[in-house]
């Protein structure tokens, strides 16, 4: 996979990663739109917190936090962009709002099953550690989202723990030399 990180301007645009497929950037007023319609998606949100989907005041707020946070700190959930087409895909990125950096993603159903998750994912991560020092990153599944854990697999993330979140049992991965006594 080729990986670049570190940032560069595209049209006054950050880019913070670019691989073969895909541009992890900053966020834009722009992207309230298809952000909006991608949690809107009952079956993209099935495995997220509650399982409903989403407002366009979700969305408004989502896009507003992220351009807030790449001002600020320079690392949030990014959006993961098409290279070839522009078209948004969805995020990738960390939050930390539960206390833990939270590594977390949402795609498009356009780009489930074609290895974009683990794209965008690995890319992300290079990013929040080499460009951002980030360390002791966590990410957390339902336990019956083998996408998602699997991603983390590759990853090379393993299970540091279990806990409940929105009323559901989630798994909790991180990567064992940082988490060596668990959660």
């Amino acid at each position: 996979m080729y990986v670049t990180g570190g940032g560069c301007i595209l049209n006054s645009m950050k880019i913070h990663a670019r691989t073969e497929r895909l541009l992890l950037r900053n966020w834009t007023p722009d992207d309230v739109a298809p952000y909006a319609e991608l949690v809107a998606d009952p079956d993209v949100m099935r495995q997220i917190g509650n399982g409903k989907p989403r407002s366009r005041t979700y969305a408004e707020e989502f896009v507003a936090e992220q351009i807030r946070h790449q001002e600020t700190r320079g690392w949030m959930r990014f959006v993961v962009e098409a290279a070839a087409t522009g078209a948004f895909a969805g995020f990738c990125g960390f939050d930390d709002k539960t206390g833990r950096l939270d590594f977390g993603w949402r795609y498009e159903k356009a780009f489930w099953g074609k290895g974009y998750g683990f794209e965008a994912a690995a890319a992300a991560l290079y990013v929040a550690q080499n460009a951002f020092g980030l360390t002791r990153i966590t990410c957390q599944s339902v336990l019956n989202n083998p996408g998602s854990i699997r991603i983390m697999q590759k990853l090379g993330m393993s299970e540091i723990g279990i806990e409940m979140s929105s009323g559901e049992t989630v798994v909790v991965y991180g990567f064992a030399e940082e988490w060596p006594e668990g959660l």
